[in-house]
C-alpha cells in the first residue's frame, strides 16, 4: 500500500512540474543577425531631431509626467523581426527576446516637464521606435456594504407576516494607479528634419 501511495504521490508531483513548466513562456528571438554598424550609424552623427510628448489623460489634468523615461529603438531589420514576434505573443506561450548587444543599441531620455516633453538629437533619416511606461494616478467611486436593514410587514391585526433585509452601502473613493506601456514608430525623411510626436 505504502508503494502505491509513493507512486501516485511521484506521478503527481511529476505532473504538476510539467503543468508548471508547460505554462512558462518559451523565449523566442529573432533569425535575422543584429548588425550593429547600421545601428550605430542611426543614432549617431546625424542633425535630426525629434520632439515629443507624453499625451495627458483629460480625466486626470494632475498627473505629472516629470522625470518620465522614454527609450528609442532604431528600426534595423533585426527589430522589426523582434516586433513582429511580439506581436504574434497574444496567448502569452512565448516571449520575444533581443539579444543583449540588440538591446545595447538604444537612447534613453527623461521628459523634461511635467507635461511629459522630452527630445531625442543627432538622429539620421530613418524608422524609429519609442515606447515609456506611464504611470497615472486614478480614483474611482465605489460602494461598500456596511451592514443591512431588516424590515417587517404587518397585517391589519399586528401580526407579523413579511420579513426581509437589505444592505446597506456607503460611498468610497478608491484611489490606485496604473502603469501603462505607451509606444509609437515615426519617420524622418532628411537630414535636420524636426518631428513632433505625441506618445
Amino acid at each position: 500500500m505504502r508503494n502505491k501511495f509513493f507512486i501516485l504521490s511521484a506521478c503527481s508531483l511529476l505532473w504538476s512540474v510539467v503543468l508548471l513548466h508547460a505554462q512558462e513562456p518559451v523565449p523566442v528571438f529573432p533569425a535575422a543577425t543584429f548588425n550593429s554598424q547600421q545601428a550605430g550609424e542611426m543614432l549617431n552623427n546625424g542633425t535630426a531631431t525629434l520632439h515629443g510628448v507624453v499625451k495627458k489623460k483629460q480625466r486626470n489634468p494632475d498627473n505629472t509626467y516629470l522625470g518620465i523615461v522614454v527609450t528609442l529603438f532604431p528600426c534595423t531589420p533585426y527589430f522589426d523581426e523582434w516586433y513582429t514576434l511580439q506581436k504574434k505573443n497574444k496567448k502569452g506561450k512565448t516571449l520575444a527576446m533581443m539579444s543583449p548587444q540588440a538591446y545595447s543599441y538604444r537612447v534613453v531620455t527623461k521628459a523634461s516637464d511635467k507635461d511629459g516633453t522630452f527630445e531625442f538629437r543627432n538622429l539620421k533619416p530613418g524608422k524609429y521606435y519609442l515606447q515609456t511606461m506611464v504611470r497615472q494616478g486614478k480614483m474611482k467611486q465605489m460602494l461598500k456594504e456596511v451592514g443591512t436593514a431588516t424590515y417587517t410587514g404587518y397585517n391589519v391585526f399586528g401580526q407579523a407576516i413579511t420579513s426581509y433585509s437589505r444592505p446597506i452601502y456607503e460611498d468610497f473613493k478608491l484611489f490606485y494607479e496604473t502603469n501603462d506601456l505607451v509606444k509609437d514608430f515615426v519617420e524622418i525623411t532628411s537630414e535636420g528634419q524636426t518631428v513632433n510626436v505625441k506618445l
